[in-house]
């Protein structure tokens, strides 16, 4: 019996992802911190005029749950975990006979000799007759028979073009030929809670060993909830996209199918928003009166504050700044930069302090203890790589989409605040010089003001003063600044002061690095809210759960009933949005209150005195959010320093220790039937 090593062994089952639970626990106290609030980036105005009442949003993160709505209309909801059956088709050999006219027969003899001999001598192919679809069919024809383990190289040589063939240094390609009666992009449902979608599609990557950029997704989902949303990636057989992927906590794929195209950014309609808010103090008849006036009326439809980052020292428009601006080292410095908020004995808040005093990435990355998923490594990885001075190509470290979101976040600042402008000024009517669509543009989902370059410029409409009566402010969209944009005359001023007061201008000049240059696009002034419904719940326990999950309804558990007579009062709501409005802002309207979660954090301790303490077992049951943080008052110091504070690592890590040794990984009969 081979000697069994422990030390080779040890880490063999452990997810590459983990907590830091193993670390000292630090008791901190909960300090106020320096969050962004709603007028640090231009949400001040309402539409109904009743007064708000008070509700705590997300007092659990199961409080606010999501559902994608795809282009057909169909609601992404996990109901199936199981590993599809695919018929496995084995690679075909070489044929005797050359299968195609442009390789003679004598140099497709020499190529499946090359397989067979140790030192096999270098094969050359006259192709300077050939045109570039024929030596692509080459290509393919040596990728088909020989599944990789042939290279072909185009040179020229004596004014002719020759290809040559060698065998390959790198492991060839062993998987299974791709169905033929299966599209080659694979779909799936993504469940997650307590992560966003950058996070988990880093950790889907990580264990499928795939670039990131190979995963698709039609738009970006909140960290703190429950979320259910398509991915797309190309041929990666369904039992390694389930079994592989087991070990991330607080997630769940399923839902497989098989298309011709992967996903896109925008693919999407809208979402289905499921929302409890907790400790609700309003009267029955004033919610249903403002509720009735949110689905006649509707709401601002402002870029949420989940837009913008959660740290008022670092706001990711604050990023995308420099990067519009081109300054590549000012950016990575802002990316780098030690805030207030960062807790002190994590990796990320020592490697920004060893970069910030010695800007030294090498010494910097040192700080982790392994590989991380953070766009903070990322960065110091690309910055350790690349020359010191190249901050471009560093940058390009970070996966495309959140470079993206960073520019997206600045226009973003300025149509809130131009919108709060507009409103000021003009009221709720269509005036003069306001700007209507001629076309009904492409859904941009919750990335809309993404780089448009290949996208046709879209068609809008000044309105003159005889048309305004044919219009009203639902018809209303304002610009998100861009070069290939028409800004309404009656608020370029306010576009240009802004713009200015960052150093940039209306026309928003293309920037030689394609991914930092914005043309522009167009946002519905108003929102309005779809399928509205809502119902009053009571409970005794805050840590009652409110809302059934998808991955609960899955596994049988009942909807959870309202307690009679019970303590508190809960505020259910269910309703539909299009693709880029915000949640926060049509509860914002609703409750007149700001929606940073330091506001929500105040209005969190309404239970911590009369709740009664009391011994629980820990549930073992797989994500289970029955952590008792909120009937103990030592825990819930703990959880509002953590779980409201900026830094969106510090809430990584404690959800990810809270599920730590309930994640249980389910190895089901699918695994060994379709793994073999």
């Amino acid at each position: 019996m081979p000697k069994f090593d422990k030390k080779r062994n040890k880490n063999r089952f452990k997810p590459r992802f983990q907590g830091k639970s193993n670390r000292p626990q630090v008791n901190r106290e909960y300090q106020h911190q320096n969050q962004l609030r709603e007028i640090d980036v231009g949400i001040t105005k309402f539409i109904n005029t009743f007064e708000g009442f008070s509700g705590v949003i997300k007092a659990r993160f199961s409080d606010f749950q999501v559902n994608e709505i795809d282009l057909n209309g169909q609601i992404a909801k996990l109901t199936n975990l199981e590993i599809p059956k695919v018929e496995k088709v084995e690679k075909a050999d070489p044929p005797v006979d050359s299968p195609l006219s442009q390789i003679p027969q004598e140099i497709w003899a020499a190529l499946k000799q090359i397989l067979d001999e140790s030192e096999p001598p270098l094969v050359e192919l006259d192709v300077s007759e050939m045109t570039k679809e024929n030596r692509t069919e080459v290509h393919q024809s040596l990728k088909k028979y020989f599944s990789g383990k042939i290279c072909a190289n185009t040179e020229t040589k004596n004014d002719k073009k020759y290809m040559t063939f060698k065998k390959c240094d790198a492991k060839s390609d062993n998987r299974l030929s791709w169905p033929k009666d299966k599209g080659e992009f694979v779909h799936f449902l993504v469940y997650k809670e307590c992560l966003d979608t950058l996070d988990t599609s880093l950790r889907i990557a990580s264990c499928l060993k795939i670039a990131p950029a190979n995963l698709n997704y039609a738009g970006v989902k909140d960290r703190r909830a429950k979320t259910t949303q398509w991915f797309s990636v190309k041929k990666v057989a369904p039992w390694k996209l389930m079994v592989k992927t087991r070990p991330i906590r607080n997630v769940k794929i399923g839902n497989i199918t098989f298309k011709d195209k992967p996903l896109k950014l925008g693919d999407l309609t809208g979402n289905k928003f499921r929302i409890a808010l907790r400790n609700v103090t309003g009267e029955d008849d004033l919610i249903e009166k403002s509720l009735n006036s949110l689905k006649d009326k509707g709401f601002v439809n402002y870029y949420g504050l989940q837009r913008f980052g959660n740290d008022k020292e670092v706001p990711t428009f604050s990023i995308g700044i420099q990067l519009l601006l081109g300054n590549w080292k000012e950016a990575c410095d802002v990316i780098l930069k030690l805030t207030k908020s960062d807790q002190p004995d994590l990796d990320i808040s020592k490697a920004k302090k060893v970069y910030v005093e010695t800007g030294n990435a090498e010494m910097a990355l040192k700080q982790f203890e392994g590989k991380n998923s953070s766009i903070e490594y990322l960065l110091l990885s690309g910055l350790s790589k690349e020359h010191k001075n190249d901050y471009v190509n560093a940058l390009s470290s970070i996966p495309r989409n959140t470079r993206l979101l960073y520019i997206h976040s600045f226009q973003s600042l300025v149509w809130n605040l131009v919108a709060s402008k507009r409103i000021e000024k003009y009221g709720l009517n269509a005036v003069e010089g306001d700007l209507i669509l001629l076309e009904n543009p492409k859904k941009t989902s919750e990335n809309e003001g993404e780089d448009c370059d290949e996208n046709k410029k879209i068609p809008v409409k000044a309105l003159s003063a005889d048309e305004c009566t044919n219009y009203t402010i639902y018809d209303i969209v304002l610009p998100l600044p861009g070069y290939d944009i028409t800004y309404p005359e009656n608020l370029k001023d306010c576009y240009k002061e802004i713009l200015e007061n960052y150093g940039l201008s209306l026309e928003m000049t293309k920037q030689k690095v394609r991914t930092y240059t914005l043309s522009g696009t167009y946002r519905k002034l108003m929102g309005q809210v779809q399928d509205l419904s809502w119902k009053i719940m009571y409970y005794n326990d805050p840590n009652f759960n409110l809302i059934r999950s998808d991955l609960e309804e899955l596994k049988g558990e009942e909807e959870p009933k309202s307690v009679e007579g019970g303590k508190y009062k809960a505020l259910v709501l269910e309703f539909c949005l299009d693709s880029s409005s915000y949640a926060t802002m049509v509860l914002r309207e609703i409750l007149k209150t700001d929606t940073s979660s330091s506001s929500h954090a105040k209005l969190n301790n309404y239970h911590v005195a009369t709740t009664p303490e009391k011994n629980t077992s820990e549930d073992n049951e797989e994500f289970s959010d029955k952590t008792g943080l909120l009937s103990d008052s030592q825990k819930y110091e703990a959880f509002k320093n953590i779980v409201f504070s900026e830094n969106e690592t510090g809430l990584k890590r404690k959800c990810e220790e809270e599920n730590e040794e309930k994640a249980k990984i389910v190895i089901t009969e699918n695994f060994y039937t379709d793994s073999k």
